[in-house]
């Protein structure tokens, strides 16, 4: 799990300081699983529509990455894609407009 966490939070890191101002409503957790084997999933208003309701929240399911990818680097590719895609729905982007 900690490899994980460490692959989650070097691609948080990377996310621009002029970004950072609308995640700070945003929560990032990590599941074992997905009963449907999803990547990771945007949950929540936009953050250009968020308000003062509940946070936005974006999950990561380990073992989804990890059957995915055979090395490290391949785990630190794939957590990082997942996170901007579902960044991207934070944005108020949908599937087709996501280059991920």
């Amino acid at each position: 799990m900690q490899q994980f966490e460490a692959a989650a939070q070097a691609a948080l890191d990377e996310i621009p300081d002029e970004f950072q101002r609308y995640l700070e409503n945003t929560v990032f957790i990590i599941e074992e699983s997905s009963a449907d084997g999803l990547m990771g999933l945007y949950e929540g208003a936009t953050a250009l529509d968020a308000g003062e309701g509940m946070p936005e929240r974006i999950t990561l399911f380990k073992r989804s990455h990890e059957a995915a990818a055979a090395t490290l680097d391949e785990l630190v590719a794939e957590v990082r894609r997942t996170i901007l895609h579902e960044l991207g729905h934070h944005f108020g982007m949908e599937e087709d407009e996501l280059p991920y």
